[in-house]
């Protein structure tokens, strides 16, 4: 009796990784367009600046950072998408040590932040988010619309401990006799408590508020805590949420590396990369 192959048959492998990679490379897909967008509304923001700035501060806006993710995300994933459904070797191999890389990396930043979490805080907040977000508040919508939300809805004012103080970075703001703005020595109006009143914005409600005259009326007005402070007692306050979130997103991880690895092994025996 001759056997027979059932050339319909699929792996349980193949299905479940193409699926999952598929719903990534989609995620991937649609994040790079919206990201490009940003960056582009940026950099027409920009007609004043030299094209090297100008090109600089496109890229490092937070809509940069989404196209780099959404690559990332895209080409990883359309690696482990088609080696599943074509079952390539060299394809498998590398989604298998892409995905690899990216868990080692994040499990090097974990125990990083554990074992100098107020260091690593200190890091971030005073050489990233100072620089990039404050510094450049005016010169990216993006970045301002970012930093609005994040004061406005977290009730917060600045990135670091300093709090409003941190205003003090950005030349619009800045306390100085030689500073020809009109929001000389205050804070952005998403600082102030009274910001958002029903359906009404008072935009000119920081101006001045750091300057002597007014400094007694600070905690009446605005927030005074810096919003790395503020995310991270949000962050505490949902501690399990957010550990289930960061677990459920390793353990997918974990899941997809190993079934491309299963994967590679079988398609190893029969043919070679």
């Amino acid at each position: 009796m001759v056997k027979t192959t059932d050339l319909s048959y699929t792996s349980p492998y193949i299905k479940t990784l193409f699926f999952f990679n598929f719903l990534c490379w989609v995620f991937g897909l649609l994040i790079i367009p919206i990201g490009l967008y940003g960056v582009i509304h940026t950099a027409q923001g920009l007609y004043y600046l030299k094209s090297v700035e100008n090109a600089y501060t496109a890229i490092t806006d937070h809509s940069g950072v989404m196209v780099a993710l959404g690559s990332v995300i895209f080409l990883v994933s359309f690696a482990g998408c088609v080696g599943a459904l074509r079952e390539n070797l060299c394809l498998l191999k590398l989604y298998f040590w892409s995905l690899t890389i990216i868990l080692i990396v994040e499990l090097m930043f974990a125990i990083a932040c554990v074992i100098s979490a107020w260091k690593a805080h200190k890091i971030l907040l005073e050489s990233v988010f100072t620089k990039t977000l404050i510094e450049e508040y005016r010169e990216s919508q993006n970045t301002q619309n970012f930093i609005d939300f994040l004061q406005s809805e977290f009730h917060c004012c600045g990135m670091t401990d300093e709090g409003h103080h941190d205003w003090n970075s950005n030349e619009y703001f800045e306390c100085s006799e030689l500073n020809p703005s009109a929001e000389e020595c205050g804070v952005p109006p998403s600082c102030c408590i009274s910001y958002k009143k029903e359906m009404n914005y008072d935009i000119m409600c920081g101006y001045g508020i750091r300057s002597e005259t007014k400094k007694h009326q600070l905690g009446n007005l605005i927030y005074t805590t810096g919003c790395g402070t503020a995310v991270i007692n949000y962050l505490k306050s949902n501690l399990y949420w957010g550990a289930g979130i960061i677990f459920g997103i390793t353990l997918f991880q974990m899941i997809v590396t190993y079934l491309a690895l299963s994967l590679s092994w079988t398609r190893g025996k029969i043919s070679s990369c």
